[in-house]
């Protein structure tokens, strides 16, 4: 028995271990995706943060370029300045004695203001595109038919009249006559034989532009004369504007003034001879006018018979 119950427990254990091997092994799956670890946020709120932020950045910086932008386009607007179509001269304008002060003081401790402007307005309705030349003379007619048929022989565009100071007090001059290009030459004697003639401001003269010149000296018709006149009315009609230029230095030997062709190692000219010079006809109203100072300078130009050069310089800087 005993036999066949340890037979038995034998073969019971047989077939346990028989059954347990036939069982079939487990399965264990295998993915590539394995072997890679997929991110995890710790803080999921990490990425909301940093989303709001850059977004908050990006507004801000927006909004900077904005105003920035618009700034600098507003300087670059202000900055650009529109293109002014180039005017001649008004000197009408000088009344309010502006310009820089030079050596001799300012323009108001010698001219006289009231005068001054009284004239400026008394002649500023005065034709400005157009001037005449005044001519000084005694003496000597042929040199004087000599210049004036210079003076006619071309077309002028802007020469509106030519006006003869005939100082020969005892001797009629000329008939006035017209040029074929429509110039009237006018004489007018003078009361005396006087430098300050040529100065003289003719109640007759129709143009703010007066070309004082002596009856031997002249502009080439041909274009100089034209090209001088408007070269005067673009920048010089508040001063003198010639062919002949002057400075003044010290004489060595006497100590005093003087004037010279010259000029060397000087800044510039001081001054233009009334021999061929564009004036403004105010400058010869003032210069004819009641101010004392005014006064003094003729009667010394008078007693000399000399210096109406520097005389009417002085009163364009005056």
């Amino acid at each position: 028995m005993a036999e066949s119950c340890s037979g038995d427990d034998s073969s019971s254990m047989s077939r346990s271990s028989s059954e347990e091997m036939m069982k079939p092994m487990s399965v264990e799956t295998f993915s590539d995706a394995s072997t890679y670890r997929t991110y995890k946020s710790h803080n999921p709120r990490r990425k909301w943060t940093v989303l709001a932020v850059s977004v908050v950045s990006f507004i801000l910086f927006l909004t900077f370029a904005s105003i920035y932008g618009s700034e600098e386009g507003d300087k670059k607007e202000e900055n650009i300045e529109e293109p002014q179509l180039a005017q001649f001269a008004e000197l009408r304008n000088l009344s309010t004695y502006q310009e820089p002060e030079s050596s001799c003081g300012k323009r108001d401790e010698a001219a006289n203001m009231t005068i001054w402007n009284d004239v400026v307005n008394k002649t500023s309705d005065l034709m400005d595109d157009m001037f005449t030349i005044a001519i000084q003379t005694y003496k000597r007619p042929a040199q004087l038919n000599k210049t004036i048929q210079h003076l006619v022989e071309n077309k002028v565009p802007s020469l509106y009249e030519i006006v003869v100071v005939w100082n020969e007090v005892t001797v009629e001059p000329p008939s006035d006559f017209m040029s074929e290009h429509g110039v009237l030459v006018r004489y007018r004697k003078s009361e005396v034989n006087s430098l300050n003639q040529k100065f003289l401001p003719d109640p007759n003269y129709r143009t703010q532009g007066i070309l004082l010149s002596d009856d031997d000296w002249n502009y080439n018709t041909t274009g100089d004369l034209e090209w001088v006149f408007q070269q005067w009315r673009r920048a010089g009609m508040h001063r003198l504007t010639g062919a002949f230029a002057r400075c003044w230095t010290v004489n060595e030997v006497t100590e005093t003034p003087m004037y010279s062709f010259k000029c060397k190692d000087q800044e510039g000219y001081s001054m233009i001879l009334t021999g061929l010079a564009f004036t403004h006809i105010s400058y010869l109203e003032y210069y004819h006018s009641e101010d004392d100072i005014m006064a003094s300078v003729r009667k010394l130009v008078d007693e000399t018979f000399n210096c109406e050069d520097i005389a009417l310089n002085f009163v364009t800087r005056t």
